[in-house]
Parts: structure tokens; C-alpha cells; sequence
């Protein structure tokens, strides 16, 4: 009796800590409900595809510089887990799986064991074009997987070398009327100042419909509001 109203206690105890994980955020804990007559018997395997999306309801700068990195993102492995998971994990067109790191437990504490290829007796990764596929074996003291989403480089150098010329093209405009038409530049200058509003005007609508060429819409999101840089240096031309 007395060994039955410790282990209760202890799952009481458990039981109310969880509780109070699940309620401050600490802990997520999914519901599953199965089909009508298919509950989930012993032995068997049933996989279960998760998808996260990025919130939408954010706005301002700083969330919105957020989208071109994403922080550390983790799985998970218990050390009460015995048997090993499977993960596949999906990515964006425009962008790489990038800082794939495997912590140990050691001590009590994550320890970086470095990438998930050094450890390829506990993690088996398989890339392929859009996802990745993982294998993940059990660990007696628990460990967590963790990885990033970064935009690719190819998918950044459009819209940054768009930015860095249109930027260029309106510092030229605010420092032309001061250079003069004396020197080597003297035709460029002459040619800048005599198209003065055409070119700003070219300025401020390609700020406008360069982005709408990137497919991602978070990327774009991310990039957008670099592009009040030369709208905003074009706008200052007209008033030195």
C-alpha cells in the first residue's frame, strides 16, 4: 500500500508539474484524434506530418529582418525515449538548412558535439532538393538537434545588388549639381543633372517593383524595407 501511494504521489507530482509547463508556454503537448475504429494498437508505427508557419501578423522593421534568419530550431530527444524518430524537414525554395549542430547531455548540461554529420551514429541525415530526411537513434541521456533557415545566396543577390545600384544611382543625383562639368566625369554629370526627375523617378519605382520579383514571401518581407534606402537618398537629392 505504501508503495502504491509513493508512486501515485509521484505521479501527482509529475502530473502538476507538467501542467504547469503546458500552462506558461514551456511545454507544448499535442492532441491527436485518431479515425473511427484505427486507435493506435502495440507494435504499431504511425507517422504524423507537422508543419509550422511562420507568423503572419507581425510587422515593423525588426520582425521583419527576423524572416532572413531564422534562430535555432530544435529537436528534441528524451532520454526516456527508446526507439528512434524519423524527421523530414521541409525548406523553402529560396533557402538552406545552415548551422546543423547535435548537443549531448553530459553533466546534465547540452553539450555541442559539433555538426550532425560528426555524429553519424546518432543522427543519419539524407538531403535531398526541397527536404531532409533524418534518422535520429534514441540516447540514454537525452540530446537536441538544432538547425537554421537562411535564404540561399543566389536568392540575395538580385535584390542586393538592385538596392546597392538604384543607391548608388541617387547618391549620384544628390552629389552631381556639386561636381560640375570639369574632369573625366564632367558628360556623366552634365548627362545626370539633366535628367534629374526621369531618374528619380526611375529610382523610386524600381524600389517599388524590384521586390515583387522575389517568389518567397517572407524573403521579400525581410527585404523590403531595405529598400526605402534609396528612395530615401533619392528624396534628399532634391533638396541639397
Amino acid at each position: 500500500m505504501l508503495g502504491d501511494e509513493a508512486a501515485d504521489g509521484s505521479f501527482r507530482a509529475e502530473a502538476a508539474r507538467m501542467l504547469a509547463d503546458i500552462n506558461s508556454r514551456k511545454t507544448g503537448l499535442p492532441w491527436f484524434k485518431t479515425p473511427p475504429r484505427k486507435e493506435l494498437r502495440v507494435h504499431e508505427t504511425w507517422i504524423l506530418h507537422l508543419a509550422y508557419e511562420y507568423p503572419r501578423g507581425e510587422a515593423g522593421l525588426v520582425d521583419s529582418m527576423r524572416r532572413l534568419r531564422t534562430g535555432a530550431i530544435s529537436i528534441r530527444v528524451f532520454p526516456e525515449q527508446p526507439f528512434p524518430t524519423f524527421w523530414i524537414l521541409n525548406k523553402p525554395a529560396d533557402y538552406n538548412i545552415s548551422d546543423r549542430r547535435y548537443l549531448k547531455v553530459e553533466g546534465g548540461a547540452p553539450v555541442d558535439a559539433g555538426s550532425w554529420e560528426d555524429n553519424a551514429d546518432a543522427v543519419f541525415c539524407k538531403d535531398i532538393e526541397r527536404s531532409t530526411s533524418l534518422h535520429v537513434s534514441p540516447d540514454t541521456n537525452g540530446a537536441t538537434l538544432s538547425y537554421s533557415l537562411t535564404p540561399k545566396k543566389i536568392a540575395l543577390a538580385l535584390p542586393v545588388a538592385a538596392i546597392a545600384m538604384l543607391s548608388l544611382l541617387a547618391v549620384a543625383l544628390a552629389a552631381g549639381p556639386h561636381l560640375g562639368s570639369d574632369g573625366p566625369l564632367g558628360p556623366i554629370v552634365d548627362a545626370v543633372v539633366l535628367h534629374e526627375v526621369p531618374l528619380l523617378l526611375f529610382i523610386i519605382a524600381s524600389s517599388l517593383v524590384v521586390p515583387r520579383f522575389i517568389d518567397d514571401a517572407y524573403l521579400r518581407g525581410g527585404l523590403l524595407w531595405l529598400y526605402f534606402v534609396p528612395v530615401g537618398l533619392a528624396l534628399i537629392s532634391l533638396v541639397l
